[in-house]
């Protein structure tokens, strides 16, 4: 079985009419399956999510472990270590998974490879069709 998402666009200052592989994820949250836009990002080892969303998964900051990650130009981020089940279609699948402190709550839900496109999905970015295209393994 596949998933099909067109691809969604920003205009970018200096570079143009840029798009972005967005996909639809449902997380289990303490008022059950509800669904969130992520983007696909290939950089990412494990899936992230913005500190905020941690109690509406059911999720207290200080009962995970704490880590850091690399960013984006090398800046070094604290990070908040966790499983966390999302569904891809009828697809259920636990992920490893942080969570990240935002400003503004300004960071996008990033989909990361680990769990997710090692083994579940594989990852299609169809420039013909202009679609993100996740199909099963």
């Amino acid at each position: 079985m596949s998933f099909e998402f067109p691809f969604e666009y920003a205009d970018i200052e200096g570079i143009g009419k840029l798009f972005y592989p967005i996909v639809r994820v449902e997380l289990r949250t303490t008022e059950g399956w509800r669904p969130f836009e992520f983007l696909v990002d290939t950089g990412a080892d494990v899936t992230t999510v913005p500190t905020h969303l941690l109690p509406l998964l059911g999720l207290k900051k200080r009962e995970l472990r704490s880590g850091e990650t690399l960013g984006v130009g090398g800046i070094v981020v604290k990070t908040w270590e966790f499983s966390l089940a999302i569904k891809i279609g009828n697809r259920e699948l636990t992920v490893a998974a942080s969570a990240v402190e935002t400003q503004n709550d300004s960071l996008p839900l990033l989909l990361g490879r680990k769990d997710v496109f090692e083994n579940a999905f594989n990852l299609l970015l169809d420039s013909k069709k202009k679609m993100t295209i996740l199909s099963e393994n």
